[in-house]
């Protein structure tokens, strides 16, 4: 099933129903993307052109996505947070038809991709002189209700979304995904949750990135549940908000989630409807965890995907809970480790992850050569190590490309960060490899400490670790951070931890 065809069977079963709430009201599930899909189409779009969205959270990106969806177009999301360098490569690469923003967000926008677009969609407070072919987005919320029939004239599975990854280590590429697989990813966060009409929950991240697209609003309107918008993500707006709509599951980035528990008001927060808090995007310290456990009283589970595959691993909601395993192979995923022979790893053995699952990328976006050495053996290798144990769940070990080869000595960052996370006084740690005339790469430590924790000093961590480590995994030096450099998906920025420990010993410039 396509994602306008779930659509179309939400609003045929609810349509006076509440979908979606924000600040401004609410949404019934009658209400979400007929007129705007039409609206796209009579300015000239039409089936598998893609349209760019750079929104804030809200109904107006929420509207957008759903509409592109029902039109038959390629939605290609963009975050307010990219650099004008990067908004124009992705519109240029994307060959993006029609660009749907915020008057304000339009000047990250260089004059060259503007030329390049066929259409601006202006969102929010538009000027009483718009510029020069822009077009308010209440016009298309006066389109006629119905989507024209073209749109339902295109191939039984057509691509409905185009994810550029974030281009750490080379140009971001364009991952494309059909809007069946897209549905029935949906259908397996579904499934694994038990989800029902129900359930609700809160999106303080944009629903523009794939995880909270396809985890929260697309769940929410496939059995009929609600979803609650907040466009900021500060503690306070959240712990507000969440008092109002009492939400019954979560999933937040692991620095996110910290920030909001550790804030005055989450001891406060009535959790009794709360059925499950859960983590992905990236690495959950044990700190996080037991935050979790002494703040909400329930255990955090942990998902694990990536933009090629979706999600591949989850913590099981019910059963056995292990904390710090990203869990076991999802229903109808396919998960093995390997050794660099390719055999099977034997359980507590580092080694690859490959996933098999119905829910592949298409490919790279006009790269077919990238496209096929990801895809040629029918298994995608993560390029992510973990080792498994008996119940089949697996542990995350670090990311291959993070690998320090110290004098060929393989120092892997993960093992190092649990050794220093040990410490009674650190909160969170990270290791990265800084360059070295000797040894070519060597580990560097970066640390926050606990609330009121004294300062240990790096002499003391680095004893610390060498009785627990390896001595070349030991690292070399120790900085201590107060604030963690993010990228735009709120993950950690290894790369600038990098440049940090090359260039800036240890410190911001």
């Amino acid at each position: 099933m396509t994602l306008a065809a779930m659509l179309d069977v939400a609003a045929a079963r609810s349509p006076h129903a509440p979908a979606i709430h924000t600040s401004a009201g609410s949404l019934s599930y009658a209400e979400l993307a007929d007129r705007v899909a039409h609206g796209f189409m009579s300015l000239g779009l039409t089936g598998q052109d893609r349209v760019a969205f750079l929104l804030p959270n809200g109904v107006e990106l929420a509207i957008s996505i759903l509409a592109a969806a029902k039109a038959g177009l390629i939605a290609v999301p963009l975050s307010p947070t990219f650099a004008p360098p990067q908004l124009e490569y992705i519109l240029r690469h994307s060959s993006a038809r029609m660009l749907v923003t915020s008057p304000a967000l339009l000047g990250a926008v260089t004059s060259e991709a503007r030329d390049r677009l066929d259409a601006v969609v202006l969102c929010g407070d538009v000027p009483d002189e718009p510029p020069a072919g822009a077009v308010p987005f209440g016009h298309l919320l006066a389109s006629p209700a119905a989507t024209p029939a073209m749109s339902r004239g295109l191939a039984a599975d057509p691509i409905g979304l185009l994810v550029y990854t974030s281009g750490t280590t080379s140009r971001p590429k364009g991952v494309a995904h059909t809007q069946n697989s897209m549905t029935h990813r949906v259908r397996l966060f579904i499934d694994e949750l038990t989800l029902t009409a129900d359930d609700s929950t809160l999106a303080c991240v944009s629903i523009g990135r794939p995880v909270f697209l396809l985890t929260k609003l697309m769940p929410m309107l496939c059995v009929g549940g609600s979803i609650t918008l907040l466009e900021r993500h500060d503690a306070g707006s959240f712990w507000q908000t969440h008092a109002d709509s009492r939400p019954t599951y979560l999933l937040t980035p692991p620095s996110l989630t910290r920030d909001l528990l550790e804030h005055a008001a989450a001891r406060a927060a009535d959790f009794s409807r709360l059925r499950f808090w859960i983590v992905g995007g990236d690495t959950c310290p044990a700190a996080v965890h037991k935050l979790m456990t002494d703040v909400v009283g329930k255990p955090l589970l942990e998902i694990c995907g990536m933009t090629e595959t979706g999600f591949y691993c989850i913590s099981p909601p019910h059963g056995l809970s292990k904390p710090g395993s990203i869990g076991q192979a999802m229903m109808g995923v396919a998960v093995r480790v390997v050794t660099e022979s390719g055999a099977d790893t034997a359980p507590g053995e580092v080694g690859r992850i490959l996933v098999r699952t119905p829910d592949m990328m298409v490919g790279y976006w006009n790269d077919t050569l990238a496209t096929h050495r990801m895809l040629r053996s029918g298994w995608l290798d993560t390029e992510d190590l973990a080792s498994t144990d008996d119940d089949g769940f697996l542990w995350f070990a670090g990311r291959q490309k993070d690998m320090i080869s110290r004098g060929g000595f393989k120092v892997a960052p993960a093992m190092v960060e649990d050794a220093i996370l040990s410490h009674p006084g650190v909160a969170t740690a990270a290791v990265v490899g800084a360059s070295d005339e000797r040894e070519g790469r060597v580990p560097v430590a970066f640390y926050e400490l606990r609330p009121s924790a004294v300062d240990p000093g790096a002499e003391a961590l680095a004893a610390w670790a060498a009785a627990r480590l390896e001595p070349l995994s030991v690292p070399v030096s120790f900085f201590r951070v107060d604030r963690w450099p993010l990228t735009a998906q709120g993950k950690l920025d290894r790369a600038r931890l990098v440049w940090m420990a090359d260039f800036g010993d240890g410190r911001e410039l």
